[in-house]
């Protein structure tokens, strides 16, 4: 595997998969933008507000499996990382002031990151996460569809 592939799968292995906040530092640069669901109001903006995003997810949805990337690949010009990759996360905490369910909710993910001077400068997250995006429409609905 190539360097930016080991990268990125770090970065979604243990930052995003364990709320690893080391492995985050290490992977991402400080000024990372992510666009994903888990910030409804507009991008992640920095490395410190995407620990604090990803810290309370993991302690709302902590692991119920161990992370499985399913097909990770780099852009010809090996400035992009494509991966795909299957979580199992269990409800445990309130999330976005919905409740705890217990339920075992599969993510199914795929992440398309920018690398530049060794770090990720840019995640796009693509999701087919309906169980999710189903429990927490009541809340992210609103924000989203303002």
């Amino acid at each position: 595997m190539s360097d930016h592939i080991n990268l990125v799968t770090r970065f979604i292995t243990d930052f995003l998969g364990k709320g690893d906040e080391r492995a985050g530092e290490d992977t991402l640069a400080r000024g990372v933008q992510a666009i994903t669901g888990l910030k409804p109001s507009g991008p992640i903006d920095g490395l410190d507000e995407y620990k604090a995003i990803i810290a309370g997810f993991v302690a709302a949805f902590p692991a119920a499996e161990p992370l499985q990337i399913v097909d990770p690949f780099e852009s010809a010009d090996g400035t992009r990382v494509v991966t795909r990759f299957q979580s199992r996360q269990r409800h445990d905490k309130p999330y976005f002031g919905i409740e705890p369910t217990g339920r075992v909710i599969l993510f199914d993910e795929t992440h398309v990151t920018r690398v530049a001077d060794g770090r990720i400068v840019e995640n796009i997250v693509s999701a087919t996460n309906l169980e999710f995006e189903m429990l927490m429409a009541p809340v992210l609905a609103p924000l989203i569809l303002k």
